[in-house]
């Protein structure tokens, strides 16, 4: 029960991240229609939209569970998330972007930058951060033998 809960929950934060960036970046909801405002409401075609990504990120999460690298991706993912609600909430939250005169700004190619470098950067650190922790001197213990047993 236990080994396929954790591909599971994994495959849901997956998708609650990847959610959260696309909802935060410019990308526009192509599958949905413009109102006179220029916002889009969410209707059916969003609900499959979000079915596919839940399919996705589960496909995701067991490959990351079949190599071995879930708790390196769930660090970088976790340390990405913490300095994406800070840079949201502080006062630098999206000062790469054109303001008008009234205070508003598009989401524009820089948003999707920021979030592009900032998911890119966290991971590449997990991964160092893990690549540094292993002992230089320590080597891995084959499962296989290489010599012959004295009989």
């Amino acid at each position: 029960m236990q080994k396929s809960a954790l591909p599971v929950l994994f495959g849901l934060v997956l998708c609650t991240v990847f959610a959260e960036c696309l909802i935060y970046s410019s990308l526009c909801f192509v599958w949905e229609a413009d109102n006179l405002d220029g916002s889009s409401s969410i209707t059916w075609r969003s609900g499959i939209v979000l079915l596919l990504l839940v399919a996705t990120t589960q496909w995701i999460s067991r490959w990351i569970f079949r190599h071995r690298i879930a708790l390196r991706v769930l660090l970088g993912l976790a340390i990405g998330v913490a300095i994406e609600t800070w840079l949201l909430c502080s006062s630098y939250s999206f000062c790469w972007e054109a303001r008008n005169s009234d205070g508003t700004f598009l989401l524009t190619w820089r948003s999707d930058l920021v979030i592009f470098l900032l998911l890119s950067t966290t991971q590449g650190l997990s991964f160092l951060a893990f690549s540094a922790a292993r002992l230089p001197g320590r080597k891995r213990i084959s499962t296989t033998s290489s010599q012959r047993p004295n009989i």
